[in-house]
Parts: C-alpha cells; sequence; structure tokens
C-alpha cells in the first residue's frame, strides 16, 4: 500500500521524477474543503522524503486553481476558534498550507488556470514559480468577508511585489489580472492556454536535470531569508484572523455576500 493511497481530495500524479497534486474539487472551482485542508498538512512531508520525486507541480482540476474556502464553512471555523484545545486546528492548518510548500526543499511549480483565490493564491504565491494563463486572476479577499489576511498573505505578497502594491490588494481585496500579476512581480510569467501545460511541463525538466542538493538547498537558503524577515507578521496576522472571526462584522460580511448586498459595518 502506498503513503498516498489516503489521499482523496488531492489527485496526484508521478511521472518521470514530476509530481503533479491537483486540487479537486472541480465542481466548486476546486475550493478547500476539510479533507483538501487536512491532506494539504501532509502531503508535503510525504512528498519531501519521497526519492522518486524530484520536481513537485500544484495545479487546479479544470479551468481553475482554487476559489478560497466555501463561506458556508466559516461557520465551523468559527466554532472550532472558541473552543479550549492544546493546538488551534484552524490556524496551524494555514501555517501548515503555506509553509509546508516554503519549507518542502524540492522545487514546486505552481500553475495556474482562472481563479486563484484567497487560500488559493497563497498556495500559488508560496510554490516557487508560478506560471499562470491569460485568463488567471489572484486575489486574497479576505477583508471582503470581515477577516484579517491571514492564511499567509502578509509573508507572500509584499516580498513578492512590494509593500504599497501589497497593501493595495490586501487592504481592498481586490483582485490583479495574469498581465499586471506579471508586471509586479507576484508571478513569474504569463503562458498562452495552449502552451502552459507544455511550458510547464519543459520547466519542470530543465529543474530535474539539474543536480538536485544544488536545486534545492538554493531554494532553502532564499525561504530562510524570507521566513526570517516576514515570519513574525505571519504568526500575528493568523492570531488577528482568528480575532477577526468572532466579530459580528465578520457574520454580517458573510451574510452580505450571500445575500448580495451591501454589508453594514459597526466596527465590532
Amino acid at each position: 500500500m502506498s503513503v498516498y493511497d489516503r489521499y482523496v481530495g488531492l489527485k496526484l500524479h508521478l511521472a518521470e521524477g514530476v509530481m503533479t497534486v491537483t486540487l479537486s474539487n472541480p465542481g466548486r472551482k476546486n475550493a478547500m474543503t476539510p479533507t483538501m485542508s487536512a491532506e494539504l498538512t501532509t502531503i508535503w512531508d510525504d512528498l519531501q522524503v519521497d526519492p522518486d520525486v524530484r520536481v513537485i507541480v500544484l495545479t487546479g482540476e479544470g479551468n481553475d486553481f482554487c476559489s478560497g474556502v466555501d463561506l458556508t464553512s466559516l461557520g465551523g471555523a468559527k466554532e472550532e476558534a472558541a473552543t479550549l484545545v492544546p493546538v488551534n486546528r484552524v490556524s496551524r492548518s494555514a501555517k501548515k498550507h503555506v509553509l509546508g510548500i516554503i519549507e518542502c526543499e524540492k522545487p514546486v511549480v505552481a500553475k495556474v488556470r482562472g481563479v486563484a483565490y484567497g487560500v488559493g493564491a497563497n498556495l500559488a504565491l508560496a510554490c516557487d514559480m508560478v506560471f499562470v494563463s491569460p485568463e488567471a486572476r489572484l486575489c486574497d479577499p479576505h477583508v471582503k468577508i470581515g477577516l484579517v489576511a491571514g492564511d499567509g498573505g502578509v509573508l507572500l505578497w509584499p516580498l513578492l511585489c512590494g509593500g504599497r502594491k501589497a497593501k493595495e490588494f490586501l487592504m481592498t481585496g481586490e483582485p490583479v489580472g495574469a498581465e499586471e500579476a506579471a508586471a509586479i512581480g507576484l508571478i513569474n510569467r504569463v503562458v498562452p492556454e495552449a502552451e502552459l501545460d507544455g511550458f510547464v511541463r519543459t520547466f519542470c525538466e530543465k529543474l530535474k536535470d539539474l543536480p538536485p542538493h544544488a536545486v534545492n538547498y538554493t531554494k532553502v537558503s532564499l525561504n530562510l531569508a524570507m521566513r526570517q524577515m516576514t515570519g513574525a507578521a505571519f504568526e500575528a496576522s493568523l492570531a488577528y484572523e482568528l480575532y477577526s472571526m468572532k466579530m459580528d462584522d465578520s457574520r454580517e460580511a458573510v451574510a452580505a455576500a450571500r445575500e448580495k448586498r451591501k454589508g453594514r459595518y459597526l466596527g465590532r
């Protein structure tokens, strides 16, 4: 029995040293399910120790990468966050999703089509390289549902596109299109839709054919510097996100989004 047999929310395919990890919930644009969330906390460790895996591709099934977490799951998250437990599962999962990619010594390449929103955007941006189709859109809309951007946005966006642009997108929750994302350094490159699969495959083969220790520990060194610069901010944002989950404004924001109306926020 393979260690990968327990994965059902993620589809895994290994070919010539390249493991493709596919976020799979196509009926909801690969929105994060509890099963998928749990599996993303362990998959990177499993891939790290697999000698047959040299390079990893993270993508979404069908025409989208990941639309974030379904709003209907937020109620359960609030209840869990308020429960007295030795380890808060919400913050632990959020850290493992992003840090699992960052701390995996092997190169991880994101292939993005369609929407990469919320946790989806930050999963993509945590990868070492990000290649997207022209229709791709990245967005961290936490503030629009009354939450602090705590899924890794404060760790990733400022380092990739600069503090002012990061504030613009994280503090408004507005999306950024593919071409602008490339122009500001948020992603590596926009690739025509028909060429995206082939481009990523060729790029991964290039990485795979290089000396693995040289590639892997160059990544480790670069990411160590990144963690040292912004690790404390990431931890603080997670704490503030849990705090904001308990606010009336957060519940009102979710209700307003469901009812397609303007929210009425009282700052409490």
